[in-house]
């Protein structure tokens, strides 16, 4: 690449934008003969001719517009690279690894992370969900900066730190054939312990691991809840499902959301974030986890 090659699409930009040589000169404090030259020396390199000079203004050629798109792309890319230069140079987060629960609400997580890049587009954000299980180990093993993880699972060690995050509301739900839908509610807890309880889980050992809740001795697990949610519809058991899983179905009356007068966890779940205690959260982690709060705390004051 020619070392003046950024200058002189930056001349040719200004040109663009003002509409004459003169005005580029004036806006970038040059003289027009050094625009000119600039942008002539451009369209040598390129062997393109940039603008129709014949007129009273310069017109963009259908090259020149073609270029100018390009050159648009490059600036923004500029742009991106000093801004995580400067970050780098305060500080800053650029690298943004977090691992998600994958049970928390994609739709809350993805409004905090895109309003996080519309804000700072230099951050190189990674998300990814995963079962809650394996998130510690991402988070103290450093491929995650950030956990979002249950809080229900009990999480405890003195490597890590955290906070509250988010509620999300629970619901313990079947399809309306299924026999405890049926039943007097709010029903005895033993009433679970004689239908199968669909739950999900990244391994057997792992789902039997939370006595809190499962409730029955008649397990079927599942790695995903896309496929947790089609065999509740088609009664194939019962489960515990936030709010965001099921609120499509429990609208559509596929699913009905039932009453254990046991059951007292099931209302609301909690989440939370953790990270090392050696690192905490930069700026940017810090402002993603205050944006994913914010939200939740609209939503929930919104659901009340």
């Amino acid at each position: 690449m020619h070392p003046n090659l950024v200058d002189q699409l930056r001349v040719f930009r200004a040109v663009a934008d003002a509409g004459t040589f003169s005005g580029a000169a004036e806006q970038l404090g040059r003289a027009v003969s050094a625009v000119s030259y600039a942008v002539t020396n451009l369209e040598e390199a390129y062997g393109l001719k940039l603008f129709d000079r014949s007129g009273y203004k310069p017109q963009l050629t259908p090259e020149g517009r073609a270029l100018l798109s390009d050159a648009e792309i490059v600036f923004r890319r500029l742009d991106r690279l000093n801004a995580r230069v400067a970050a780098m140079t305060g500080g800053e987060d650029v690298d943004l690894p977090v691992a998600v629960d994958a049970g928390f609400s994609p739709a809350l997580l993805a409004t905090a992370a895109a309003t996080l890049l519309a804000e700072s587009p230099h951050i190189n954000l990674r998300l990814r969900m995963i079962h809650e299980a394996r998130i510690l180990e991402e988070v103290l093993s450093g491929r995650a900066r950030v956990g979002i993880v249950s809080l229900e699972a009990g999480l405890s060690g003195k490597e890590i730190d955290g906070r509250d995050l988010a509620t999300h509301a629970m619901h313990t739900v079947a399809a309306p054939g299924h026999p405890l839908s049926a039943l007097p509610q709010p029903f005895p807890l033993s009433a679970l312990d004689d239908h199968r309880q669909i739950v999900v889980a990244d391994r057997e050992a792992a789902a039997h691991g939370f006595d809190y809740r499962v409730h029955t001795t008649d397990v079927l697990i599942v790695d995903n809840a896309a496929l947790k949610l089609e065999l509740l519809k088609r009664g194939a058991g019962w489960a515990f499902a936030l709010d965001h899983e099921v609120a499509g179905a429990l609208a559509e009356g596929s699913l009905l959301s039932l009453e254990c007068s046991a059951v007292q966890h099931a209302g609301v779940h909690r989440f939370g974030a953790i990270w090392r205690v050696t690192t905490p959260p930069g700026q940017a982690a810090g402002r993603l986890l205050d944006l994913i709060s914010d939200e939740a705390a609209a939503a929930e004051a919104a659901r009340r």
